[in-house]
């Protein structure tokens, strides 16, 4: 195999490995960081600011 090829094919792996940590990462993020509601509502003074 030449050193091309080797190089390549790590390339890949590295690669996979990186995408399937982002997946993984994201599929943390959505099953267990997801935010609920929050009971932040804003003031009637922000939503209709008086003149």
């Amino acid at each position: 195999m030449s050193t091309g090829k080797t190089a390549r094919s790590r390339m890949y792996a590295f690669v996979k490995v990186i995408f399937v940590s982002g997946l993984m990462l994201a599929g943390y993020y959505t099953v267990f960081k997801t935010p609920g509601e929050t009971k932040d509502s804003p003031t009637s003074e922000v939503v209709n600011p008086r003149s």
